[in-house]
């Protein structure tokens, strides 16, 4: 593949602040200076019974694991050469039951309530049920497991964000971070080329970017102006947070030099929704943008059917590749943070870490084995691994640095998305499991624009980090349960009938003040309270 100097000076830049991921000779106190980076600390080895010979797998007696984590789009290869590999070195076979995002809460919550969990669950970040199942004892508490783990000991002494997902002072899951990342953003996409060819100015506020919209559909009346996935709540989260708001219980770092709000409570959330209803009533946004999974999202902005969208900015390079071969002009670029109605310019990124929680079942058999097995993935062979592949057949160690094999990216040069469908034909990286995710491959195989867009995303151009939810005591969980309950019900009820216009926005005051009687305010406090609390054991 052709490679820019963009992404080559961009590279070298990551490379020398995050340092490797290994070397033939060890690089671990290079790689330690790092906030946030894998520690290289040798994993704890299983007791060997006296006169037998030393094994020279991680585990001594063999570990069959069924590992439920959310599938997407390549699917995972559940098969895929690597689950071999770390078999081979670690003495654990990986059963994976992917499970598409679109259904996951609902699946893990199934589970959790039948108390019929699998060994090791991947709970995505934010997720309220995490808390209170780990109150109810369903998890492992991974923090009396610590002398398995001493990979995860130190990222703990390191990294206090992992801190923030305990529940009652303990941790119940390892969390998924980021050793080298791309910078992504949940970004406005558009097809710059129809904007060049209609001569149309390009966006730099949410009204400019209506009448964008508008001349989309005049101009091309059988196409989709603005599609989405996952109905409102991903809709709400993105653009809501740009337009002055954001979706249910968030971090504003404008409200009062920062603090966690429920955004449908309070008047700018009522900003988002009009913009949003008269997009839908206009013909302008997606009719499906309530049903529409990711794979239809993606359909739709890679066949020509739709032209912008409001997500992940790394889509934008898939759906231009797919254009390209009949449409040779085609191609989706970055807007800026656009100015919205409260003279604000803001937009979330995504930060360095995760931090979803994959949690090993209570009731799992040999349980320190199963955290030596996770802490391993932290390590430099399990982070190699789980990112690279087999040594010497998917990468090569070259000056100290882990580099993919040329037969294997030029085997997937060709395809739609070469990153993704690389890392789920050999079980690789962020898209199948790992705990360590390494993306330099990412930057690799990517066009040089996703490299120039990653950076944009800077806090003077308004891009701001998503803030994870404090960790709460048991009875802020009970309560913010009982509270969210009701008030998460009363907002997935109506919201979609101010967009579609079923409930006229002259409403919206009512509606907002039925959520406050309900306990949103509430919610704000034990929120905040729980914050100010962690920042101060955590300062």
């Amino acid at each position: 593949m052709k490679k820019s100097t963009l992404i080559i000076s961009s590279i070298l830049v990551f490379m020398m602040l995050l340092a490797g991921c290994a070397s033939d000779k060890g690089n671990s106190d290079k790689e330690n200076n790092v906030k946030g980076n894998n520690a290289e600390t040798e994993p704890v080895k299983a007791s060997q019974p006296p006169g037998e010979a030393v094994s020279t797998k991680l585990l001594d007696k063999p570990l069959n694991l069924k590992v439920m984590t959310v599938d997407s789009s390549p699917q995972i290869v559940t098969d895929a050469p690597v689950f071999d590999y770390i078999h081979t070195l670690t003495n654990v076979k990986l059963n994976l039951e992917p499970v598409p995002n679109a259904n996951y809460d609902q699946k893990a919550q199934t589970l959790i309530a039948t108390n019929n969990l699998p060994d090791v669950m991947r709970i995505p970040n934010g997720k309220p049920y995490f808390a209170e199942a780990a109150k109810n004892g369903l998890f492992l508490p991974i923090s009396d497991y610590l002398d398995y783990a001493p990979n995860l000991k130190k990222l703990i002494e390191e990294n206090k964000d992992i801190s923030n997902g305990q529940v009652n002072g303990k941790l119940y899951g390892f969390p998924l971070l980021g050793k080298w990342k791309l910078q992504l953003a949940q970004a406005p996409m558009i097809r710059m080329d129809l904007i060049e060819k209609l001569d149309l100015k390009v966006p730099t506020t949410f009204e400019e970017l209506y009448e964008v919209l508008k001349k989309f559909k005049e101009a091309y009346p059988d196409k989709i102006p603005f599609t989405n996935r996952e109905g409102s709540p991903n809709l709400l989260s993105s653009l809501g947070f740009a337009m002055g708001s954001g979706y249910k219980i968030y971090y504003d770092p404008d409200v009062d030099g920062g603090r966690y709000v429920y955004g449908p409570a309070h008047e700018e959330f009522k900003a988002p929704l009009e913009f949003l209803h008269r997009l839908y009533s206009e013909k302008l946004l997606d009719p499906d943008y309530a049903l529409n999974t990711g794979d239809a999202m993606k359909e739709k902005l890679s066949s020509g059917k739709a032209l912008f969208y409001f997500d992940n900015n790394s889509f934008g390079e898939q759906f231009t590749m797919a254009l390209k071969p009949t449409d040779p002009d085609a191609h989706f670029d970055l807007l800026l943070p656009m100015e919205n109605q409260f003279g604000q310019k803001r937009n979330l990124m995504y930060k360095k870490d995760w931090l979803h929680h994959f949690v090993i079942n209570a009731k799992v058999d040999r349980p320190e084995d199963v955290v030596k097995f996770l802490d391993w993935m932290y390590g430099e062979e399990g982070t190699l691994t789980t990112n690279y592949g087999i040594k010497g057949e998917h990468y090569n160690i070259v000056d100290g640095e882990p580099v993919i094999a040329e037969e294997i990216i030029n085997k997937y040069a060709d395809v739609k998305d070469p990153f993704r469908t690389m890392q789920n034909a050999l079980g690789i990286g962020f898209q199948a499991f790992t705990l360590n995710v390494d993306e330099r491959p990412m930057a690799l195989l990517s066009s040089d624009e996703l490299v120039e867009w990653s950076t944009k995303f800077k806090v003077e151009n308004g891009y701001m980090f998503d803030v994870p939810p404090p960790p709460l005591n048991d009875e802020e969980i009970n309560r913010v349960k009982t509270l969210l309950s009701k008030i998460d019900t009363l907002v997935n009820q109506e919201v979609d009938k101010f967009i579609i216009g079923t409930k006229p926005l002259s409403e919206f005051d009512s509606f907002a003040q039925k959520l406050k009687d309900s306990g949103a305010l509430e919610i704000e406090d034990i929120y905040n309270e729980a914050n100010k609390r962690f920042l101060a054991s955590n300062p």
